[in-house]
Parts: structure tokens; C-alpha cells; sequence
């Protein structure tokens, strides 16, 4: 129409929505969490900035690029650090599973309702079940893996970011970390 502008839908970035003001802490998440499940060992020589694991020979971390020679190594993870990438993974696993299991309950009730009022076909056992299993599925996905991995992230990353801006900040008055 002439004279008229389409609305264009807003462009989302970052992930989920959400833009950290720390790119770092995303690139290093997966293996703050390995050093969590203790399938790394505590101690190594890790980045004095951002904690992130340097081979012998770098002379640059490889997620904060910070020069070594600027920031010296360090032997282990402060115990603060690694609580911020766990609240992160706890915050997003609670939406999942909230929501994954927020599905299954609408399946049962679906279920329930089909079972005892469904007219004709409908009210049949055979087909509650495959509501049940198959609609318990499909709604566990919906609202677990898709939508609450969303909303988790969100809020994880938030509560990460708060947490490490929190360290940050102690880092630079000169509070000792907990180790």
C-alpha cells in the first residue's frame, strides 16, 4: 500500500535475546562447568583475569585476550568464580525442567479429561494414552527445551554477569577471594 511502512520485526541478538556484557563468560561457560564436574584438574595455569585455562606456551588468553605479561597466571579458580557459572547452569536447568515438567502435568490432564469425558473415539483408553505419551512429549519439549531453556538462559546469564560484576568489583578494592 502507498504511503504506508511495513512493520519490520525486531532483529534479535545475542543469545536467547541477551547480549552479556561479558563475552568471555559464554566461551568459557562449558569449560567452567568441566572444571566443575570435576573432569578437569583444580589446579593448572589459568588466565589472572578472566580464569581461563592457558596451555604452557600462551602468551594471550584465548577468551579475554588479555596478554599474560599484563595480568599474571594463576594456579586454581576462585571458589567465587566458579559459584557464578554454577548459578548460571542451576538457573537454566530449573527453567528446563520446570518446564518440561509443567507439560507432562497439562499431557495428564489432558489425558484424565479424554478418559473420562471424551465423546465416542475420544473417550477411549487407546487414545488418551497416545495423548499422553505422545502429547507428554511433544508438550515437554515445547515448554522445557524450547521455551524454559529461553527464559533459563536469560535469567542464568543474567544472574552470572551479576555475580562475576560482583568479583570484579571486590577484585578491584583488593578483597581476598575464598579458595
Amino acid at each position: 500500500m502507498a504511503g504506508t511502512t511495513a512493520k519490520e520485526a525486531p532483529e534479535l541478538v545475542g543469545t536467547a535475546g541477551y547480549v552479556s556484557p561479558y563475552p568471555y563468560l559464554d566461551r568459557l561457560q562449558e569449560k567452567m562447568e568441566e572444571r566443575l564436574e570435576r573432569k578437569v584438574p583444580a589446579t593448572g595455569r589459568y588466565c589472572g583475569f578472566c580464569y581461563g585455562r592457558l596451555r604452557a606456551d600462551d602468551t594471550v588468553c584465548g577468551f579475554c585476550e588479555t596478554p599474560v605479561a599484563s595480568t599474571p597466571t594463576v594456579g586454581e579458580i576462585p571458589q567465587e568464580v566458579l559459584r557464578a557459572y554454577k548459578a548460571k547452569q542451576k538457573t537454566e536447568a530449573t527453567w528446563v525442567h520446570s518446564g518440561a515438567f509443567f507439560g507432562l502435568i497439562i499431557a495428564a490432564v489432558l489425558f484424565i479429561v479424554l478418559v473420562i469425558w471424551g465423546p465416542g473415539l475420544l473417550g477411549h483408553p487407546a487414545v488418551g494414552f497416545a495423548v499422553l505419551i505422545g502429547g507428554g512429549y511433544v508438550l515437554a519439549q515445547v515448554f522445557g527445551t524450547f521455551l524454559g531453556a529461553q527464559v533459563g538462559y536469560r535469567k542464568g546469564a543474567r544472574k552470572r554477569d551479576r555475580m562475576w560484576a560482583a568479583f570484579l568489583e571486590g577484585r578491584e578494592r583488593g578483597q581476598p577471594t575464598s579458595r
